[in-house]
C-alpha cells in the first residue's frame, strides 16, 4: 500500500509539472484553440496506440462503448478544454482562471463523499489556504478586461468538467487499463467539429505550429492525463487536489527560470500557501463522536474504497512538511497504544 501510494504521489507530481509547461508551449502555437486541441489529442491517441504494443495481450484495454465512457470520459475532457478556451476568449484570463481553479475543491469534496468519508474539515481548510495563496499570483496578471457573466459561467463549466473527467478516471475499472486510445481519439474528433463550427479558419500557419501542437498532445495532454489517471487510482484525492494548485506556481517558476519575469512576492506567497495547505490536510483534527466518519469507524472495518483512498504514507525525503507530520502522527499513535497495553 505504501509503495503504491508513493508511486501515485510521484505520478501526480509528473502530471503537475507537465500541466505547468502547457502555457509556455501554447505560446509557441499560432493555431485556433480547438484546432490545437484536436491536433494534440490526435497525437496523444497515436502515442497511446504505440504504448499498447508494449503490453501483454491480457493487459491491453478492452474496447469501451458505455455511456459513462462517452459522457464522463470523452465529454468531461472535451468540456474542460472547450469551456476554458471559451472563458479565456470572453473575459479577463486571470479572473476566469481563478474561477476555474475552484475545481480541485469540488473534486476533493465529491471524492471524499463517494469514498464514504463525508465532509472533512482538513480538506476544506487546506484547500481554502491553497486557493487563497493563488489569488495574488493569478490576479497580478490581470489585464483589466471587462468580464461578462458568460465568461464566469464558462469558467465554472470548465471546472465542473474537470471534476467529471477526474471522477471517471478514478472510478474506472481496476482490472484493466483505461482505454486512452479511444478516449483521446474521441476528444480529437469532437474538438475538430467544434473548431469547424465556432472558430475561424486557419490563416497563416507554419510547420512549427503543427509540430508544437503535437508536442502538447504527447506531453501536457497525453502523458499528463495518463499519469493523472494512474495517480487517482493509487493516491489520496486530497493530496492530489492540493498538488493541482502547484500548476500556476510552477508555470510562474518556469517563466522566472527562463528569465522572462522576475521573482515576485505573490509567487513566494503562493509557494508557502501550497506547503501550508499540504501540512493542514495531513493533520488529523479531533472529531466529535457524533461525526459521521466516527460513527462509521466504530465496530466496522474500512471499505475497499476507503482503504484504497486513504492517505498515503509519504516518504520523508519526498516533501518534508507532509512526511514529517505523517511520521510524527504514526509515532505518537504507536506510543499511545504501547502505554495503553502496559496499563492493562
Amino acid at each position: 500500500m505504501q509503495k503504491s501510494s508513493s508511486m501515485g504521489f510521484f505520478a501526480g507530481l509528473v502530471t503537475v509539472a507537465l500541466w505547468a509547461s502547457l502555457p509556455l508551449l501554447r505560446e509557441l502555437v499560432q493555431l485556433p484553440p480547438m484546432l490545437t486541441a484536436a491536433v494534440a489529442m490526435l497525437a496523444a491517441a497515436g502515442m497511446a496506440q504505440g504504448l499498447e504494443r508494449f503490453r501483454e495481450p491480457g493487459q491491453r484495454p478492452a474496447p469501451v462503448g458505455s455511456g459513462r465512457f462517452w459522457l464522463m470520459g470523452v465529454g468531461g475532457l472535451t468540456g474542460a478544454l472547450y469551456f476554458y478556451f471559451l472563458a479565456l476568449s470572453e473575459g479577463d484570463p486571470a479572473k476566469v482562471t481563478l474561477v476555474t481553479y475552484t475545481w480541485p475543491v469540488g473534486f476533493m469534496l465529491v471524492a471524499d463523499r463517494l469514498a464514504g468519508r463525508g465532509l472533512r474539515i482538513e480538506t476544506l481548510l487546506g484547500a481554502l489556504v491553497a486557493f487563497s495563496g493563488l489569488v495574488p499570483l493569478i490576479l497580478t496578471a490581470s489585464e483589466s478586461v471587462p468580464t461578462p457573466p458568460l465568461a464566469y459561467a464558462a469558467g465554472v463549466a470548465a471546472g465542473l468538467s474537470w471534476i467529471v473527467f477526474s471522477l471517471y478516471l478514478k472510478a474506472d475499472s481496476q482490472s484493466r487499463p483505461t482505454d486512452y486510445k479511444r478516449l483521446f481519439g474521441g476528444v480529437a474528433v469532437i474538438a475538430l467539429c467544434l473548431h469547424l463550427l465556432f472558430e475561424p479558419s486557419v490563416g497563416k500557419s507554419t510547420v512549427e505550429d503543427w509540430l508544437m501542437a503535437s508536442v502538447i498532445g504527447v506531453g501536457p495532454y497525453g502523458v499528463a492525463f495518463m499519469t493523472w489517471g494512474f495517480a487517482l487510482k493509487r493516491c489520496s484525492t486530497t493530496v492530489l487536489g492540493i498538488l493541482t494548485y502547484l500548476v500556476p506556481v510552477l508555470s510562474s517558476l518556469f517563466v522566472v527560470a527562463l528569465g522572462w519575469a522576475p521573482l515576485s512576492a505573490p509567487l513566494m506567497v503562493a509557494v508557502a500557501a501550497i506547503f501550508v495547505s499540504g501540512a493542514i490536510t495531513q493533520t488529523a483534527l479531533p472529531r466529535p463522536f457524533f461525526a459521521p466518519e466516527r460513527r462509521r469507524a466504530v465496530g466496522r472495518a474500512p471499505s475497499a474504497n476507503q482503504a484504497r483512498d486513504a492517505f498515503p504514507a509519504i516518504p520523508m525525503p519526498a516533501m518534508p512538511p507532509l512526511g514529517l507530520l505523517t511520521w510524527s502522527r504514526h509515532l505518537i499513535t504507536a506510543r499511545s497504544w504501547a502505554k495503553a497495553r502496559q496499563r492493562l
